[in-house]
């Protein structure tokens, strides 16, 4: 069983538990939140939110150095390595 990370969405308040093999935004809408998105595969930003905590953006394809140093994730297809705060 993977590991799991409490996911707080901050507009919403509502926190969900994701597991390190599953994406943010997939959690998010699995638990009735209403969340930005379009192509689900790390190449848009209409999911770029910001992120406290440690995310893997391993499969984001159009996140630049700058927006990942800001804080900023691809949720779409960013995995918890740690409790985030997500600012959506």
């Amino acid at each position: 069983m993977p590991k799991t990370h409490r996911v707080t969405f901050l507009r919403s308040g509502k926190t969900v538990e994701v597991g390190e093999n599953e994406g943010v935004l997939g959690a998010g809408l699995q638990a009735g939140l209403s969340l930005a998105y379009d192509c689900r595969k790390g190449r848009c930003k209409t999911c770029m939110v910001k992120v406290d905590g440690i995310i893997d953006q391993a499969d984001a394809w159009l996140i630049s150095n700058e927006e990942l140093a800001e804080g900023y994730a691809l949720i779409c297809v960013g995995k918890p390595r740690s409790d985030l705060r997500v600012h959506a």
